[in-house]
């Protein structure tokens, strides 16, 4: 007995929000608009259940070429439907026709006012398969001899990603100047994105370019970000994308989320576009399947950005004043107010490089303690030369309310830099981790060393009135030394200063050049730097004779992991 055929519609129904986004796209002329799409065209399958494209792909493979097709459906009915028995067909231009192998993980049925999407995929060792006119939904009736094929439906393919390399690969999708806004075509989703922010970033294996999005959500709902893929290219090669966000992302209402992807890529590799991809899993059927298929279609196309544009601007900055953070970042707290105190840059001799130090005060203005924000930073040259810095070991966990602490980064920087703008850029570890994104930039002049007595080790002022050696003969006839210093000490108001902070350091340098002599001093503790006359030991270095002239380097000391970071404060002739 025959299966009576389903009921077959070929009228085109505009959904809107039932399947929303997707088909042709209308692109903004201007760069900072948003992009508007086209409501998806959705067509009858049976009395209840619309059919509507979300992508057709053509790529190539190793050996032919891989069609991948997915296909929403939407029960507009009151009762639960089951999706008629069918073959999905791709037919070419040429009246060629393939038929696809659906996914495990396709539904049967369809709950009242559900959406459900349908993934179908086959691989054919031919890379002559044309061009792509049409999708159909065909109940093969194996019942009846000779066999008896029903077409349910036929739907016109208006966008096909025939995957591939360089501007050819392009030709069918929309294309988006950089920090443009869009949707994603034929996603079901009111979510809409922009490009804010790339990096290329040198790992353990090799270079990435990291990229990050603004997710906004414009609706009246909560959404979760959808399954999609950004990938880069050159004219050449494509390379892959992986989101670093590995839980799914969902925004409220009105919220804004970044959203990063690590592309690795070759060294020396000129890029030329980022491509935005939908992606879908697709399962074998039967006993001993493998594991599931990514299918990837690509929707937009997005110019690579130019070289002032793929690297956060960094804005005029005063020392002191409270550095203004990306609203989105969960690095600083609302509540803690962060400053750059110091940035001085100098040489260290002997040692062949000079020391910038950057000092930041952090500043809880709540009323309970909160965490202390733990940011990475960087320092750029107007050539655009970066340098890493270091933070200090050990910095405390937790800031009091009305308190100020202090965080010190240190860069080494090599001595034939002879800049003095740079652009000062926080860095957030977390997000993306273990790749970092930019919180703040901060275009700054490093501050010249005074030429009088003051020195600034901020939060403390030094005064040295007065600075003499004296040596002493030990018991095995060598000779150590002795400083006398006569230091004024001041020290700002509701800064808090621990075991932490940096420390000063006395070296004797004799007329050859020589270290003789050294001692560390430091600002807490029972044999602190305090205001007066005081006599510093300088016993951990002997020599068997004494050298005169000398020379007294002072030197401000930051534990770092990479070591002790040295920074020259004052030099006093002997």
């Amino acid at each position: 007995m025959k299966k009576n055929p389903w009921k077959t519609s070929l009228t085109a129904i505009v959904l809107g929000t039932m399947l929303v986004q997707g088909g042709m796209t209308v692109w903004a002329a201007d760069t900072g608009s948003a992009v508007t799409s086209a409501p998806t065209v959705n067509y009858g399958l049976t009395s209840d259940i619309r059919a509507a494209i979300k992508s057709v792909a053509v790529t190539p493979t190793a050996s032919g070429s891989q069609l991948a097709v997915t296909v929403r459906l939407y029960n507009g009915g009151t009762t639960q439907n089951r999706v008629p028995e069918h073959e999905l067909r791709l037919q070419t231009t040429s009246g060629v026709s393939y038929t696809l192998k659906p996914s495990a993980g396709n539904k049967e049925t369809l709950q009242p006012k559900e959406i459900g999407e349908l993934v179908y995929m086959t691989s054919i060792d031919s890379k002559e398969i044309g061009q792509v006119s049409q999708l159909s939904f065909v109940n093969v009736d194996i019942y009846s001899y000779p066999k008896v094929e029903t077409t349910l439906l036929t739907m016109p393919t208006a966008s096909v990603w025939y995957g591939g390399t360089g501007a050819a690969a392009l030709q069918n999708l929309g294309n988006l100047a950089w920090g443009q806004s869009f949707t994603i075509p034929g996603v079901n989703s009111g979510l809409s994105y922009s490009t804010v922010e790339t990096s290329m970033q040198d790992t353990a294996t090799g270079r990435v370019a990291v990229i990050t999005l603004l997710a906004s959500n414009p609706g009246e709902g909560r959404e979760t970000v959808p399954a999609f893929r950004v990938d880069a290219q050159s004219e050449q090669k494509n390379y892959e994308g992986k989101r670093s966000e590995a839980e799914p992302v969902t925004l409220e209402a009105g919220e804004k989320k970044y959203l990063h992807y690590a592309i690795p890529v070759e060294n020396g590799v000129t890029l030329t576009n980022l491509v935005v991809l939908s992606t879908d899993s697709f399962a074998s059927k039967g006993e001993g399947q493998g594991p599931a298929t990514t299918l990837a279609t690509g929707k937009l196309a997005i110019s690579w950005p130019k070289a002032d544009q793929e690297k956060s601007t960094a804005v005029p900055y005063t020392i002191g004043q409270p550095i203004a953070f990306d609203p989105l970042t969960k690095v600083v707290d609302k509540q803690t107010q962060v400053s750059l105190m110091e940035l001085h840059l100098h040489e260290n001799p002997g040692e062949g490089y000079q020391t910038a130090v950057a000092k930041f005060k952090l500043t809880n203005t709540s009323s309970a303690p909160i965490a202390t924000p733990n940011f990475q930073s960087e320092l750029v040259s107007s050539q655009g030369v970066t340098y890493q810095g270091a933070r200090q070991t050990n910095v405390t966990t937790m800031l009091n309310p009305g308190l100020s602490y202090v965080v010190s980064y240190a860069y080494v920087v090599p001595q034939t830099e002879a800049g003095t703008s740079f652009s000062l850029k926080l860095l957030d570890a977390a997000a993306a981790a273990p790749y970092t994104t930019t919180i703040a930039a901060l275009q700054t002049d490093v501050q010249k060393e005074g030429t009088d007595s003051t020195i600034s080790l901020y939060p403390f002022d030094l005064v040295f009135n007065d600075v003499t050696v004296s040596t002493q003969t030990t018991p095995q006839l060598t000779y150590s030394y002795k400083f006398r210093l006569d230091l004024g000490i001041t020290q700002k108001e509701n800064v808090v200063v621990d075991n932490n902070f940096s420390k000063l350091r006395f070296e004797i340098v004799d007329s050859a050049g020589r270290v003789v002599g050294s001692k560390d001093a430091t600002f807490t503790g029972p044999n602190k730097l305090i205001s007066g006359v005081q006599t510093i030991d300088a016993s951990n270095i002997t020599t068997d004779q004494v050298s005169y002239p000398y020379t007294v380097n002072v030197y401000e000391t930051i534990e770092t992991p990479n070591g002790t970071s040295k920074r020259l404060v004052k030099v006093i002739k002997g």
